[in-house]
């Protein structure tokens, strides 16, 4: 239309700042920098109705052709995110920036030392090599901005606070892990948890605790670095305790992929998140990346990806990619309560270095819980008086979840009725206590069945539990579930 050729009327900015570009020859030999127009572009967003966002794509394209003879003119346009709509993809070159590595944030620290040092009356004092370089690597996965607003941050502590100090310490690197936390758990994809759990105090799972045992320190190895870790299993029996565990074991930043943080009803913003996420990871590698319930984002809300446009599939494309050609050290611990809806081609040796199924904790395993938890909560007590062999044996079918909160309801009993714990209250919670087994009767023997034998290895050494006995089984609940699914009722328990 004539409106579009003069570039005058009803344009968006962008819009007509292009059209002025392209027609003013006194800017021959020129750049035009066009920064965060992303609003402009996204059919999303609300800076542009979608006729302006139609004619601005065809403007930058019209820019390109070679059929409108433009000479030394060159445009740039820059984005906060990696995003450019399908119709430019042919006539925009793209390059990615990636986040500082240690070098780079290493001459970051040094230049916010010295302008710190000029601007200030309270000098910090040159760190020594050590420090400085615990300090440099702890901001990775930061932006410039990020990482220098966290080493201000550190020596503003030092100097104002009610003792102030000013030489650098080992302790200063919690600050930036501070700062880091915040910044990754803004960004809505990612979560930096700090983690204290230790593989020790997780009763069973012997095999898979050896299998850990033998690849700590296999990020280091540049040749055949480890892809990751799957572990599948019922709900409640130490997969995420584990996946902290190891982070915490092998002194690793821990960051936490969750399914519900990435679906979004926007098209387009699931992938982006996926890949931001990806990428903080690698900045801040060497890591442990979990991802929790991996089932959902590879096969989606609706189990095949039938149901969500393919936005799954394309996640789960994403996520099994990277893991193919990640280079850089970060160790994938993924976890899925629902393995039944994992299909093998995902899951399969060569993705994971190895695949581990979490059954119901054994006796053995049981008793190794129950210690560790009455421990934590009583310090002084004596556990030989408590019988705990008699609650491992009793609890069958109970998952590590389970028992802890059977402790934390016997704590809660002693303290109301003025008594100590001891081993006959334990087990009169216990015997009032029915555990979710008895109602999973069915799936636990499904899942064995399907990812029994050589497909994943048990995690623990113990035989499997025996779901027809002690307090794993219910006639009454299992007949109810039995007709439940005969009528193809979904369940309600």
């Amino acid at each position: 239309s004539q409106d579009f050729q003069s570039g005058r009327v009803g344009r968006c900015t962008p819009d007509f700042v292009i059209w002025w570009y392209r027609n003013t020859e006194w800017l021959e030999g020129s750049i035009l920098w066009m920064e965060d127009i992303t609003p402009y572009l996204d059919m999303t967003s609300h800076a542009a109705a979608s006729n302006q966002r139609r004619d601005l794509v065809r403007r930058i394209r019209q820019f390109c052709s070679s059929d409108y003879g433009i000479k030394d003119k060159t445009i740039v346009l820059s984005f906060p995110e990696a995003y450019l709509p399908m119709e430019l993809e042919k006539d925009v070159e793209q390059f990615t920036i990636p986040l500082p590595d240690e070098k780079t944030l290493d001459k970051i620290f040094q230049y916010t030392f010295e302008d710190w040092n000029e601007d200030k009356s309270e000098i910090v004092n040159s760190p020594t090599d050590l420090i400085r370089k615990k300090i440099v690597k702890s901001a990775l996965g930061l932006t410039t901005q990020e990482a220098t607003s966290a080493f201000k941050q550190i020596f503003a502590r030092m100097v104002y606070s009610d003792n102030p100090r000013y030489d650098l310490e080992n302790a200063d690197v919690k600050v930036v892990n501070e700062q880091k936390a915040q910044i990754i758990n803004k960004t809505g994809v990612l979560e930096y948890i700090h983690t204290e759990e230790s593989i020790k105090n997780i009763g069973g799972m012997k095999h898979l605790k050896h299998w850990l045992k033998v690849h700590k320190g296999s990020l280091d190895d540049e040749m055949d670095p480890p892809r990751g870790l799957l572990m599948m299993g019922v709900p409640g029996c130490g997969k995420s305790m584990m996946a902290k565990a190891v982070a915490a074991d092998w002194e690793l930043p821990l960051l936490a992929l969750k399914a519900s943080n990435i679906f979004d009803k926007y098209v387009g913003e699931s992938e982006g998140k996926i890949t931001r996420a990806l990428a903080i990871a690698e900045a801040i590698s060497p890591c442990v990346l979990w991802v929790d319930e991996i089932e959902k984002l590879l096969a989606g809300s609706g189990g095949d990806g039938s149901l969500d446009s393919g936005v799954s599939s394309r996640i789960g494309g994403t996520i099994l990619t990277w893991m193919s050609d990640k280079e850089s050290p970060v160790f994938v611990v993924a976890t899925a309560n629902n393995p039944e809806r994992l299909d093998p081609a995902y899951v399969r040796r060569g993705r994971f270095d190895e695949r581990f199924f979490i059954d119901l904790p054994g006796v053995n395993a049981r008793e190794e819980i129950f210690s560790h938890h009455i421990s934590k909560r009583f310090k002084n007590i004596d556990l030989s008086t408590l019988n705990i062999p008699v609650l491992a044996r009793d609890s069958n079918g109970f998952t590590g979840a389970e028992i802890e909160a059977l402790i934390i309801e016997a704590k809660n009993f002693a303290r109301s009725s003025g008594l100590e714990l001891s081993g006959e209250i334990l087990l009169k919670c216990l015997n009032e206590m029915t555990p979710d087994s008895v109602a999973m009767t069915r799936t636990i023997s499904h899942i064995r069945e399907l990812w029994g034998g050589d497909r994943a290895r048990r995690a623990d050494d113990e035989p499997p539990v025996d779901l027809k006995a002690g307090k794993a089984y219910n006639k009454t609940i299992d007949d109810a579930v039995e007709r439940q699914e005969k009528r193809n009722i979904p369940r309600r328990i």
